[in-house]
């Protein structure tokens, strides 16, 4: 037997209790699947490993939109400091000169 799959063999028992409603909602979901209760137990439980994962991977990808929206601020302010520069320049030209006769 490979050492991959002697991994994968079910040969532990777990009990756990649960209230009526959850073992009611487990057996509809594994109806619902074709699956057995134990196995749709089984991915809930995987999928919550993965969660953790996924909010690791949540984190960096809103550390990355926090900075490129700070650029972006940084970058707009730029502009705007730029287009004012630029407005007070014609403005100045277009104002009549001081001591013109």
């Amino acid at each position: 037997m490979r050492k991959g799959k002697a991994a994968r063999m079910k040969t532990e028992r777990l009990t756990i209790l649960v209230t009526p409603a959850q073992k009611a909602a487990i057996a509809r979901r594994a109806r619902s699947l074709n699956l057995s209760a134990s196995e749709v137990v089984r991915r809930a439980v995987e999928s919550y490993k993965r969660g953790g994962e996924d909010a690791a991977i949540l984190s960096a990808l809103a550390s990355d939109l926090y900075q490129a929206a700070r650029g972006a601020r940084q970058a707009m302010k730029a502009a705007m400091d730029e287009v004012n520069a630029t407005l007070n320049y014609f403005a100045a030209k277009r104002s009549p000169k001081r001591g013109a006769a």
